[in-house]
């Protein structure tokens, strides 16, 4: 990226395609392959605590989409904020923006492992 320029920012889309490739899916429009997280929005004694965020994004596009889906109340999500102090948690977690974009940074980077 050129000095003084900023990164393209995230939009959320709701008309973004995807098409399977094997597998995983990808980007309809740039072939970039689709990361995806889910996290529980509500605590484990409520009896929402199966319906859960789901994220999906294009690295290459900079588009993300986002719905409510199920989960097991027994299955195990990854959290990747949780070595985040609890500031700055917060902060990106009070934007679906910058939550996407720590996300998209932390799966390019320790989280390439993770599957949730």
């Amino acid at each position: 990226m050129k000095a003084g320029r900023e990164p393209r920012r995230w939009t959320r889309s709701t008309t973004w395609e995807t098409v399977p490739d094997g597998d995983r899916r990808v980007c309809a429009a740039c072939g970039t392959a689709v990361r995806s997280y889910r996290y529980r929005f509500h605590p484990p004694e409520s009896p929402s605590f199966e319906r859960c965020v789901g994220l999906a994004w294009c690295s290459g596009c900079r588009v993300y989409s986002g719905a409510m889906v199920y989960v097991p109340r027994d299955q195990v999500l990854v959290d990747a904020l949780a070595s985040l102090p609890w500031d700055r948690r917060e902060r990106i977690g009070r934007s679906e923006t910058k939550l996407v974009g720590y996300l998209d940074e932390w799966m390019r980077n320790e989280g390439a492992s993770h599957t949730s």
